[in-house]
């Protein structure tokens, strides 16, 4: 299950049998979010003129902490023997300290109550919710995966080095994706998009009214748009490696911005991270689930990918052209 530890001190010494939680093949969830931002994100001017103001400054951005449970057995000999053990471990939960396993390692703390249930024949069923206030931002950008085929001459043949193909690099990018990375190079199989099509709700505002129902004009909220993703990897090195990749992209200074076929060219801001649940670790394979709210700040209906006369896509070296 991932040889967990407290202090580096196996779990199994207090006699707790890390199980799986939820619908994951392993015993905690939560570890691979993305923080929140804390602090004020933005600054709403009231008109729909002016719309929302983003912070996105480097000084300006600042994050919190996750979330991380953890799902677990306590074995005893009896009932009162688990019950034993599991206040014994209690009494190690007291103070912050480092959680570890093969995935990862996080200073934590408990952050509520840890629930706890008999389950019979000296087993007892704990979840324990920990809090990780300080979590490391990566800062290695996602670039666009590099594929490779054979260089032709003029006459289309392959050409020929020491009796080996020539092949050169070619950027695969098709100018759908965030901030010109294209959504495989992200790691990222698009499930759904939610509320591009809606329109955000008015802002509050208390209204008096003596004889008729009370209200009033407002303008509108910020629109959110919602990225629901899966994650496929071989490794789990490989979905780190993204899921870092993602983090180091959210969090970099200024506005992203978003491309997909038959949608409006995004500026956006992340505001409150994202979710990665559902992972599954197998021989070969590493599944998981992505779930990303983004804070628009300005959509174009009208943009493209700049061609020539023939059509072709016109490239440089750091990817298509696009033009609002």
């Amino acid at each position: 299950m991932g040889n967990y530890k407290l202090n580096n001190v196996s779990l199994e010494n207090y006699g707790v049998i890390p199980i799986q939680s939820s619908d994951t093949n392993l015993a905690i969830t939560g570890a691979w979010d993305m923080p929140g931002r804390l602090g004020k994100t933005h600054h709403d001017w009231q008109n729909d003129r002016d719309g929302i103001e983003p912070y996105v400054l480097a000084e300006e951005i600042r994050f919190g902490g996750i979330d991380i449970n953890l799902n677990a057995l306590v074995k005893g000999r009896d009932k009162n023997d688990a019950l034993r053990k599991t206040y014994t471990f209690y009494d190690h939960l007291r103070v912050s300290g480092v959680l570890s396993c093969d995935w990862g390692s996080w200073t934590v703390l408990v952050k509520d109550q840890i629930r706890g249930v008999y389950k019979g024949d000296g087993y007892a069923q704990i979840e324990v919710p920990f809090r990780c206030p300080v979590v490391p931002m990566p800062t290695t950008l996602p670039i666009n995966i590099l594929t490779y085929q054979p260089t032709l001459d003029s006459d289309g043949r392959i050409i020929l080095v020491n009796g080996a193909p020539l092949y050169s690099s070619i950027r695969k990018y098709d100018g759908l994706g965030i901030d010109g990375v294209g959504f495989d190079s992200l790691g990222l199989i698009i499930t759904s998009i939610e509320d591009q099509f809606s329109r955000s709700a008015p802002k509050g505002g208390e209204v008096t009214s003596y004889r008729t129902e009370g209200y009033r004009s407002s303008t509108l909220k910020e629109r959110e748009i919602t990225i629901n993703a899966a994650i496929m990897q071989p490794t789990y090195a490989a979905f780190l490696q993204i899921v870092d990749g993602l983090k180091a992209l959210f969090a970099k200074p200024g506005l992203r911005y978003i491309t997909r076929k038959h949608d409006a060219l995004r500026d956006f801001f992340v505001k409150d991270g994202f979710q990665v649940t559902g992972v599954r670790v197998n021989d070969g394979q590493v599944v998981a689930f992505l779930k990303v709210k983004l804070i628009e700040v300005n959509a174009f209906l009208d943009w493209g990918l700049l061609t020539n006369t023939q059509a072709q896509l016109i490239d440089t070296d750091l990817g298509n052209i696009i033009i609002t």
